[in-house]
Order: C-alpha cells, then sequence, then structure tokens
C-alpha cells in the first residue's frame, strides 16, 4: 500500500508501494533489497494484511492518546516495526527538519498499525508548513510493518529586497504581503504577491503600478532571495477639488482642514489623490459642522478620474441643513454649559431627530440620577430664515419639579451583620459632606441588590430584603425603612476531591475558597473549579475537567461539596523547534522558554514563553504551534516559527537646531550580532559646536537575565554656543537597567572620562589647573516613572526621573562632586484638541572632599530652546561682559498650550521660568528669568519641526526683545 499527501494540492491516493526505498544513508535501501527474494512467499502474507487493514478504513476521525489500546488499535493490526525517515534536503537542516518530523508523528516503533493514527501524523507534518511534499510508503516484513516517511522541505525565504518602495517605507511593503525573511517558500505564492502590493500602491494613488516578485536561488546554502521591482508610474493628481452647498463657512476655511489637495508644480507629489484620504477629510468636514451647530450636514463626494491624463476631479456637495440654536429655559440646579455637554447632536448627528431624543433622554437621566423624579422637558421649535441662513430655534422649557432627599434610613431586622456594615453597600446616603442625599428609585433597587450580595458572600442564600418608602409631601423628603429577613446561613459541612492524583489533597484543599466551616457561596464554584483545573494543568494534565456537586441539608444550614476531577492524560513537554530563525541561535529562544523535554506540559509557562519571545527587538512577529496538544496526545511538541528584523541598518540625517545649528549625522549597525540578540552599533555627527563618534554594544537579555547592559566608548568635542571654552572627551561608559512592573525603570551607569577643557581663544585662563587634562570616573544611579501614552507626541501621562552623577577626579579633586538632577512632566488632554504639557527641572551640584573650584564645564546653564526660550543658548545669566555665567544649582519651569489646528498643524503657547545660582562669582542676577512665546509646528511621522518666538519678560539693558528657535522634536 501507498499512501500520498501533497501538502499543495491536498489530495491522496492508494496504490501499490515501490520496492526500493531509503532512509537517507542507505540502510533501508540495502534491507529492502535483501528482501526481495522472500517476497513472493511473503505475497500471500502481505495481501491479508492488506484486506485486515482496507477493512479498517471505515472512519477517519483523529484518534486520541488517552484511549484504551482496544478503542487505539485492532487486535489483528500488524506491528510496527521500523520507521524510517528520508528528507530530501542537503543543507545542514537535515537531521533537525528529520528529528522534527520523528517528533510529530503519533504512530511509534512498536505499536500496531493505525490508519487513523497514520493521518493524524499526515497532518501534524502539515500543519508546521515546512514541508512541500509529505509521502509515507508502507512495507510488510515477518515481524511487522515498515514505515518511510519521504519529505520534501520547502525552502526558505532568506531575504526580501525591494526597489522603488518610496514613498512607502519598506515595512509597509513587508505588511501587504503573505512572505516574510524565514518562510517557506511556496513559488505559486510569487504572483499573488504582485497583485498584493500592486493594490497597496492603489490605495496611494498611483494609477497602474507594475510589480514584479522573483526568487533567486542562492547557490551558497540553497535558500532563496526574493526580489521585489516597484515601477509605480503615473499617480492620480487632484486637478480640481469643488465644494459646493456651503454658505456658512468658506472654501478657504473647509480646505485648510482637508489633506486632500490639488496639485501644485512646486511641490513634489502635491496632489495625489487617495480614497482613504477623502474619506477621512469627509468625515473630519462632517465632525466641524456638527461641532458648529450644523448636526444634519450631509457631504456627498464625486469623483471622476482619468486614468489617460491621471488627472482626478472631486466634488463634496454639502447639505448643510439648518443652523441649530438651542435655548435652555428653567434651569437651576444645573448650569447651561452643564446641560449642553448631554447634547450628543452635536457630536453623533441628528438625523430624524435621533440625536435630539438621545440628547433629551441624557438630560432627563442627569435630573432624576440628582433626585429631581418628576423633572420634565417641553419643546418650542421655531424655525427661521436668518440672513440666508436657515435657523432651527429649539427652546428647551425644563420644569425640574421637587427634589427628593433621602432623610433617613432605618434598617431592621438585621442580627448577623451590623447596620454600618450594611450601609457602606449602599449608595443611597443621607445629606452630607460631599454627599447631595438625593432619592433615586433606580439606585435604591440596586442599593437591595447589593445587600442581598453581602449576604450571600456571608453565606445566607435566601436573604430577602424589602425597601417600604416614606414620601413627605410638603417637603419632599424620603425616610427608608429596610426590613431584612435574613434566613438561615448555609456554611460548608465538608469538601471531598475525586479522581485526584496529580497533586496532594492538602494542595488542592489550599487553592479552594470554599472550605469546611466558611459560608457557602455558589457564585465561588465556578472560582474554585477553576483554580483546582489550572493547579493540575500545570502538572502536566492540560485537559483536566473539574465539576463541582453541591449537597444542601433540608434545613438549608450546612452543604457537602464534592468536586469530581477527570485529570485527562498525562502530557511532557516533547521537543522545541525553531523555524524562521535564519540568524538568530535557536539557544537565545529557548532560553525564553522555561519548558524543558521531559517536563510536565504547562499551558501558563507557554503562554509566558510566547510573550517573552514576542518581547525580543530582533523579531517582527512569533508564531506558536503546540503540536499533539488538540490530539491529546502524551507528548506535546512545540513548533515556534519567527520572522526576523532584518539585521544590518544605516540611518542619516541632517538638519538644524538653535541649540547645535547646522548638523548631520549617520548611525549603522547589526541589531543581531552574531545572532546572539546583541545590538552593536556606530555612529556619528558633525555639528555647528562640535562632533562625537561612538562605538558600543547593547545587551537587552544580560547573562539571560531581565537586566539590559550598554557598553559606549566615545570621542567627543563639544563648544556650545556663547561659551568661552569647549571641552575634548575620550571616554568609555557601562550602563545597567531593567524594568520593573509596567511603569518603573532602574538603572546604574558607570562613565571613566579623560577630558580637557580649552579656550575659544589664545586668552590665558586665570586658573590654569582647569585647562589640564582631567581623569574622571562618573557613578550614576537613577530611577524613572514613564505613563505617557506616545514618545514622539505625547498628550496624556507622566514622566518622571530622578538621577545622582557621583564623580571623583583622579589625581584632582576638580571633579569630586554630586550632581543631582530632578525632572518631572504632566500631560493632559482636557478637551480633543488641546493639550496641556508642564515640565519642572532641577539640578544641583555639591561638592565634596577638598573642592574649592568647580569647573566651568561641569556647572548648570539655563536659556535656549531646551530650557528657557527667548533667550539665547546659555545666556539666561551673563557677566558685565555679556559671557554667559554658569551655576551649581538650577531651577527651570514651563507651562505649554498645544492646540491641534487640523491636518499635521499644531499652534503652541507656552510660558518659561529659569533660575541660576551659586555662581562662581556674583555676576549676573540671580533672580527668576522668564518668557512667553508662541510658535507653530508642523507633526511629521517621526515627531514635529517647530518654529517658536519667545519673548522676555524682564528684558536687561542691551539685550533683545526676543529669540526664534527652530527645532526637531518637542523640547519635552
Amino acid at each position: 500500500m501507498k499512501i500520498t499527501t501533497d501538502s499543495r494540492r491536498r489530495t491522496q491516493t492508494i496504490f501499490s508501494a515501490d520496492s526500493r526505498w531509503s532512509d537517507g544513508t542507505g540502510l533501508a535501501e540495502k534491507r529492502m533489497m535483501c528482501m526481495q527474494l522472500k517476497q513472493i512467499v511473503q505475497a500471500g502474507f502481505c495481501l491479508g494484511v492488506l484486506l485486515a487493514v482496507f477493512s479498517g478504513l471505515t472512519a477517519f476521525s483523529p484518534v486520541h492518546a488517552g484511549e484504551s489500546a482496544a478503542a487505539l488499535f485492532s487486535d489483528n493490526a500488524p506491528i510496527v516495526s521500523e520507521i524510517f525517515f528520508e528528507v530530501r534536503d542537503d543543507s545542514f537542516r537535515r537531521e533537525s527538519l528529520t528529528s522534527l518530523a520523528r517528533n510529530l508523528i503519533f504512530i511509534k516503533k512498536g505499536d500496531r498499525f493505525s490508519d487513523a493514527r497514520l493521518q493524524n501524523s499526515l497532518e501534524a507534518l502539515k500543519l508546521v508548513k515546512t514541508f512541500s511534499h509529505i509521502h509515507v510508503d508502507t512495507r510488510q516484513e515477518p515481524d511487522g510493518i515498515v514505515l518511510l516517511f519521504r519529505l520534501t522541505p520547502y525552502r526558505l525565504i532568506k531575504d526580501i529586497r525591494i526597489r522603488g518602495k518610496y514613498p512607502l517605507f519598506e515595512r509597509d511593503v513587508l505588511n501587504a504581503i503573505t512572505l516574510y525573511a524565514g518562510a517557506p517558500l511556496v513559488p505559486e505564492k510569487l504572483e499573488q504577491q504582485e497583485k498584493l502590493i500592486a493594490a497597496r500602491y492603489q490605495d496611494e494613488g498611483y494609477i497602474a503600478p507594475k510589480v514584479t516578485v522573483k526568487a533567486r536561488q542562492d547557490p551558497a546554502d540553497g535558500n532563496f532571495v526574493v526580489d521585489v521591482n516597484i515601477d509605480k508610474g503615473a499617480f492620480y493628481i487632484v486637478e480640481n477639488l469643488d465644494i459646493k452647498g456651503n454658505t456658512a463657512f468658506a472654501d478657504a476655511r473647509l480646505r485648510w482642514m482637508m489633506k486632500t489637495r490639488t496639485g501644485s508644480p512646486f511641490a513634489w507629489q502635491s496632489g495625489r489623490f487617495f480614497e482613504k484620504k477623502l474619506k477621512e477629510d469627509i468625515r473630519r468636514l462632517i465632525d466641524f459642522y456638527r461641532r458648529r451647530q450644523y448636526p444634519e450636514v450631509v457631504i456627498e463626494p464625486a469623483t471622476k478620474k482619468d486614468p489617460v491624463t491621471g488627472s482626478v476631479s472631486v466634488v463634496l456637495t454639502i447639505n448643510e441643513g439648518p443652523y441649530y440654536k438651542i435655548i435652555f429655559e428653567g434651569n437651576h440646579a444645573f448650569g447651561t454649559h452643564q446641560l449642553k455637554k448631554d447634547l450628543v447632536l452635536f457630536t453623533e448627528g441628528n438625523q430624524n431627530d435621533l440625536g435630539l431624543k438621545k440628547s433629551l433622554s441624557k438630560i432627563n437621566t442627569r435630573y432624576r440620577n440628582d433626585g429631581f423624579l418628576q423633572a420634565r422637558i417641553t419643546i418650542e421649535e421655531k424655525k427661521e430664515d436668518q440672513d440666508g441662513r436657515n435657523l432651527r430655534v429649539l427652546r428647551l422649557i425644563i420644569a425640574e419639579g421637587p427634589r427628593s432627599i433621602v432623610d433617613s434610613i432605618h434598617i431592621a431586622a438585621n442580627s448577623a451583620l451590623d447596620e454600618d456594615n450594611i450601609k457602606k453597600q449602599m449608595l443611597t446616603r443621607l445629606p452630607g459632606f460631599l454627599e447631595k442625599g438625593a432619592f433615586v428609585p433606580e439606585t435604591l433597587q440596586e442599593d437591595l441588590a447589593a445587600i442581598k450580595a453581602l449576604y450571600l458572600k456571608h453565606g445566607y442564600m435566601d436573604t430577602q430584603v424589602r425597601a417600604i418608602e416614606n414620601h413627605n409631601l410638603d417637603n419632599h423628603k424620603v425616610a427608608l425603612n429596610l426590613d431584612i429577613t435574613e434566613n438561615v446561613q448555609t456554611l460548608v459541612d465538608s469538601v471531598s476531591i475525586t479522581g485526584l492524583s496529580a497533586i496532594l489533597k492538602k494542595e488542592a484543599e489550599a487553592a479552594l475558597t470554599l472550605k469546611t466551616g466558611e459560608p457557602f457561596r455558589t457564585y465561588m464554584l465556578q472560582s474554585d473549579e477553576n483554580a483546582l483545573s489550572a493547579l493540575i494543568s500545570e502538572k502536566g494534565y492540560p485537559h483536566v475537567k473539574v465539576q463541582s456537586e453541591v449537597t444542601i441539608r433540608p434545613d438549608r444550614s450546612k452543604a457537602d461539596i464534592i468536586y469530581h476531577v477527570d485529570q485527562g492524560p498525562y502530557v511532557t513537554m516533547g521537543q522545541i523547534f525553531f523555524s524562521g530563525n535564519l540568524r538568530t541561535h535557536a539557544k537565545i529562544l529557548c532560553n525564553e522558554i522555561s519548558l524543558k523535554p521531559g517536563e510536565p506540559f504547562s499551558l501558563k509557562r507557554m503562554l509566558e514563553a510566547q510573550r517573552n519571545i514576542r518581547s525580543l527587538a530582533i523579531l517582527n512577529s512569533v508564531r506558536f504551534k503546540a503540536v499533539g496538544l488538540k490530539e491529546k496526545a502524551d507528548n506535546v511538541d512545540l513548533v515556534v516559527d519567527v520572522e526576523e528584523k532584518k539585521s544590518y541598518y544605516v540611518e542619516s540625517g541632517l538638519g538644524y537646531e538653535n541649540e547645535k545649528g547646522m548638523f548631520t549625522q549617520i548611525r549603522a549597525g547589526d541589531r543581531n550580532l552574531f545572532g546572539a540578540n546583541k545590538d552593536a552599533w556606530t555612529s556619528g555627527e558633525l555639528s555647528q559646536i562640535g562632533y562625537r563618534g561612538d562605538i558600543g554594544l547593547t545587551e537587552p537579555k544580560l547573562l539571560g537575565t531581565s537586566f539590559s547592559a550598554t557598553t559606549d566608548l566615545f570621542a567627543e568635542e563639544r563648544a556650545e554656543f556663547n561659551q568661552e571654552f569647549g571641552t575634548r572627551s575620550l571616554g568609555l561608559t557601562a550602563g545597567f537597567s531593567r524594568k520593573w512592573l509596567k511603569y518603573y525603570t532602574t538603572g546604574v551607569s558607570f562613565r571613566c572620562e579623560q577630558r580637557e577643557q580649552f579656550l575659544k581663544d589664545d586668552r590665558i585662563s586665570q586658573n590654569r589647573s582647569e585647562f589640564d587634562p582631567r581623569t574622571i570616573f562618573v557613578t550614576t544611579p537613577s530611577i524613572r516613572y514613564d505613563t505617557r501614552d506616545s514618545f514622539i507626541r505625547p498628550r496624556q501621562g507622566i514622566f518622571s526621573a530622578l538621577s545622582v552623577d557621583i564623580s571623583k577626579g583622579i589625581k584632582n579633586s576638580l571633579d569630586d562632586f554630586a550632581k543631582y538632577n530632578v525632572d518631572l512632566r504632566f500631560f493632559i488632554t482636557p478637551f480633543d484638541r488641546l493639550t496641556l504639557a508642564c515640565i519642572g527641572r532641577a539640578g544641583y551640584l555639591d561638592p565634596f572632599g577638598s573642592a574649592a573650584t568647580i569647573p566651568e564645564d561641569q556647572l548648570f546653564y539655563l536659556g535656549g530652546t531646551s530650557d528657557v526660550r527667548g533667550y539665547d543658548e546659555n545666556m539666561l545669566r551673563f557677566d558685565t561682559g555679556g559671557n554667559p555665567v554658569g551655576g551649581r544649582s538650577a531651577v527651570s519651569g514651563t507651562l505649554e498650550v498645544r492646540f491641534d489646528l487640523g491636518p499635521n498643524y499644531e499652534l503652541a503657547g507656552f510660558y518659561d521660568i529659569g533660575r541660576l545660582n551659586k555662581t562662581l562669582n556674583a555676576t549676573g542676577s540671580g533672580g527668576l528669568r522668564s518668557s512667553v512665546g508662541a510658535g507653530l509646528r508642523y507633526i511629521t511621522p517621526i515627531g514635529p519641526i517647530g518654529l517658536l518666538y519667545g519673548h522676555k519678560l524682564d528684558r536687561r539693558e542691551g539685550e533683545s526683545y526676543g529669540q526664534f528657535h527652530f527645532s526637531i522634536g518637542y523640547t519635552f
């Protein structure tokens, strides 16, 4: 018999077997050749075996490991005497693929042959998507059946190279296709990738992009490089953008809010048409109209494309609907600004008056929840034509009625629980501090349910709570009497567990909440079942089932609980196989998996392994497959399919900032050095204030722990603007950090530095020791707390950091000091387009030992783009010669208002303040200096680019009125 399963064709045939086959080493082939002389003798026996096997092919349902032998195999089925594997692969993967296949199949040597088991084995081999062709031969021998699995593995994709991807990023293109580096190459899927990429570029506005995806084999390892060539061609350009029907707002104002714009000959790729962008624009315009009290607005787009010229005409027809003017009358309990918050028609629209009805319902609910049980709203409507604009005036006349107040709460017939404990469960309260005391019937009903739940928690299953309301019609006060019928408390009299062998009974009982003598609570049964299941599952029984059975005595005072445990089959962890890790060593991935082969299988630890591996920065995606778990096999193998990020990277940029003038920078590295999850890099920066070069190495999981380590060798020369001196440094840093919980990070770093301070001109220093080369050793412990919602553009959250530089000069006392730095930032967004940002910084330098003089290059300086704007760099405090002055103490703060103007633009207004103290001499003022200003930022995917102007509030004689500041990214 011969069974063939092709994972691409998904077909199955049965026909006579080959007489020659191999196990990859020639042993099987030689053995079969020696048996050829016996074939005639064995023909009758083989025929009988085949008939027996075919008679068993009546069902193909999976056969599970936990079933009895009689159920699994027929008594007359032959024994599997040998299993061979022939992996048709000439690379180093043959051994690992053979091991993978051997562990995946459900038939083992010595088992009785089962066609159902064979089918499950074939399904498991197909599941891992590693083999393009799976072929099984069977051969009858005197001692049983011999199986030969002939397996042809897919060749892997080692790299995907994309040409012509702009304006998309490489990641955008890769996200559009189903191929990835490390995945098996299926030639039939290449044409599909061309269509997927072309569709992605059509979404970007390109008319007829041409994409070719070709695979070429690398003769060095037999794997494939996929070349993607993209010829985008022309794109649709918005030639005309017409807006019709708008009378309330001018075309220019509406166009400003849109990202769809007509093309300009002065801007490359301007005017490119996106269907998606147009839909976003329409949504934005509708929201704008609704906020301006046009809740019935409807915008209909019409587009006309000309594929020959590539032009698009867009017409937006706006039916503004009437302008709504809503007037509140009779509202005394709530102000108009509070009631306006309930007018959802200005956010959700008002088609067919649904938004108005919903708004009235919310206002009614507001009044009722405040005790106004008889509040009524009457609408008077008037339609007007005002200056050619349709006006719908809605006068909401509110008859608030009396307010019901709780006068007293009396609880009767409670003996098991005291009155204070019961009242704590209630939301209905007497008037008092921060309590209005409003009487709300719906809240009272919730209170009654909460009281019953409290009694149920103490074992009173049949408690009845009845509320009697006494309303005083004169002053509308309500006296509440709660009559409680507690009935019998039910206690757990006995707890027993049946079918348990995986853990000790004492350990199981400790995990239960319902213990002997405890109040019986029905709702805790499910919780205890889950707790017991989780405990047993961790011992290697992932298929465990726990069912509780409760017997309550006739007087309802006692409850007997029996937990029936069906542990299911015992499951051990099998082998762990990785695919897609073309560069990453399997050992690096194994370090993230606490489960080891032979240990009891644990679902919890498997999920932890998934999280750990997904957290590795060298991977784009991770897929886990637990082979054998669904089939309830006694051994589960883990197949981990990973997609690696590209190891090598080069980043470069140039620009201008006030702090350093013109600059250019470059960084190149390998984020997966030697496949060991280490990031090695080199970087350099050249600017108008100096240069810096670095060579570094980062170990994200030091010695397999949660600590990360970074080592950096650097050389730097820096002479900041407006300072008389500069510094040259050569040093080495080593830092260690760890993230705790979700928001906390602690670290410590060490820096050994050779530093030399120099003058920008040839003047002779009055203190020459500062300008001698110095060797410094600095230890910096730090702690950071960060809840910001975004690193690039934060709108909510807190950031705080505290660090201390403990500096020690080697053979000098100039650098003997402790330098404290505190940074605290707040971000609040009270409204959708408005963000308030606040920062406070403080620094203090405390010399110790014999240090009497601190070098100028170690002092704090303020003024400029990063702290107090409106002042030139480092010029918040200066001497009579106009030179900047540094101090051992510095404090600065900023309050900034950021307003979103629309597509990619942000208006900012700020107030900055700062002070420098403890200078080397008494020159300059040590008082607070401040500035105010405003500016415009353009928001890019990598952060904002801004131009701001700061105006000095306490300008000194000879100072400028203010300063412009150009920056890339937020200053905080």
